[in-house]
């Protein structure tokens, strides 16, 4: 038996155990953490991992359809006041591994998660506790604070990329004593392997069409829930001063936020009438999966311009990424920095219109210079993929329940009787 099968048959084996996943925000919910949380799940329980999902209420309807991935949509309060129900919860599923994300959308400014690794470390069960926190380092206080009291009580810490798990370490000395991993985000939304060149080209026509978009014309795309940091007030100006220029590409802007924050989405959508660029951008919203590949093969560049700088834990970026199309967005920071010259991902100066249509001109005004950047080489794709990432995990998870294990014997021995 080859090393690769014995791996697979010891997972099967349980060798890992129950891991129970908790994520506030789960599909249908609007939230990045939930989509990825979702993804990984599955791609999780592809591998042989016994994995489930508590999550809220609202995420009741993706219960069908995950296979071997039980949605256990069960919980109302995130708040202090749903503290004890959330540990009764993670009882009921008596895992061996919790496996947390934070933060979500559905978590608010509750407090029962940040609690939660406090109060069950203190039962008899040894749970391996892995958080995966998917942002530090530009996090209010109030939510920095919700962070650490989550850090001690916990085995493994995950992060998204190691720009924010270096910020963590230097403010909380005790994650160097912990298991740590910076694991990125995979892609979020359908993946381009599974079409065939042809397929997609037709795929391509036909929403171009649908759309009434102008066939020699290059298609922009913005994938992701709009919000302050993501930058459209940059790129609606941006497309303003292209177009005094002459060029007057089309813009799909794929994302919803009128339900968690009505005042931006008001202002957000009425800014393009006012810069008389409205005839150029399409709002299409949140789609359902089945809609999103027949839109991310009708796009011929990724826009993002973060106001906060590109980052691996934007899963939006990385899900258009996935379809080989040049992307434009924010410069980096830190460890991040040697990103800047990968030619499939163009960075500019941050919250800076002139900048980012300057980055822009050459591929929307030149279709031949257009065509050959997206044959260009995509490096960063494979290191994005689910498959990789979920194992990833599995070996925190195995790491985390080995020292669980010998944590607890020793703790049997050390209360025993007297010789």
């Amino acid at each position: 038996m080859n090393s690769q099968s014995e791996e697979k048959n010891n997972l099967l084996a349980g060798n890992i155990g129950r891991v129970l996943m908790i994520s506030g925000s789960f599909p249908p919910m609007p939230c990045g953490v939930g989509d990825s949380a979702h993804e990984l799940a599955k791609s999780l329980a592809v591998k042989g991992v016994d994995i489930s999902v508590l999550t809220d209420k609202a995420a009741h309807s993706v219960s069908a359809g995950d296979g071997p991935v039980q949605i256990r949509a069960e919980v109302e309060n995130w708040g202090l006041g749903g503290v004890n129900n959330l540990v009764r919860l993670v009882e009921q599923a008596n895992p061996d591994i919790v496996h947390i994300h934070y933060p979500t959308k559905a978590y608010g400014k509750g407090l029962a998660v940040p609690f939660l690794p406090m109060l069950i470390r203190t039962r008899r069960r040894p749970y391996g506790i892995v958080l995966t926190l998917h942002e530090f380092r530009l996090s209010r206080p109030a939510r920095k604070f919700a962070s650490f009291i989550m850090l001690d009580p916990c085995d493994a810490i995950c992060m998204p990329c190691i720009l924010e798990l270096n910020a963590l370490r230097r403010r909380h000395a005790s994650v160097n004593e912990k298991i740590t991993a910076a694991i990125p985000i995979g892609p979020v939304g359908p993946s381009p392997d599974d079409l065939s060149e042809s397929i997609r080209l037709a795929l391509r026509d036909q929403v171009r069409k649908e759309l009434g978009l102008t066939p020699d014309k290059a298609v922009l795309i913005h994938y992701g829930t709009p919000t302050k940091s993501k930058g459209l007030e940059v790129l609606f100006k941006a497309l303003r001063l292209l177009k005094l220029e002459g060029e007057v590409p089309e813009l799909l802007i794929v994302g919803d936020c009128r339900s968690q924050n009505e005042s931006f989405h008001n202002a957000i959508t009425g800014q393009p009438a006012g810069l008389g660029i409205k005839d150029q951008v399409h709002w299409l919203g949140r789609l359902p999966e089945e809609k999103l590949p027949g839109v991310f093969a009708a796009a011929d560049i990724g826009v993002f311009p973060f106001l906060d700088g590109f980052s691996f834990r934007r899963s939006s970026l990385i899900g258009v990424l996935m379809w080989d199309i040049p992307i434009i967005t924010t410069e980096p920071d830190g460890e991040l920095a040697d990103l800047v010259g990968q030619e499939k991902v163009r960075f500019v100066a941050r919250n800076d219109p002139r900048a980012l249509a300057t980055g822009l001109m050459p591929l929307v005004a030149n279709r031949k210079a257009l065509d050959l950047a997206k044959t260009v080489p995509n490096p960063l794709k494979e290191f994005f993929r689910w498959d990789q990432i979920a194992n990833q995990y599995i070996d925190i998870y195995r790491l985390v329940r080995e020292e669980r294990q010998t944590t607890s014997s020793e703790s049997r021995l050390d209360t025993g009787p007297p010789g």
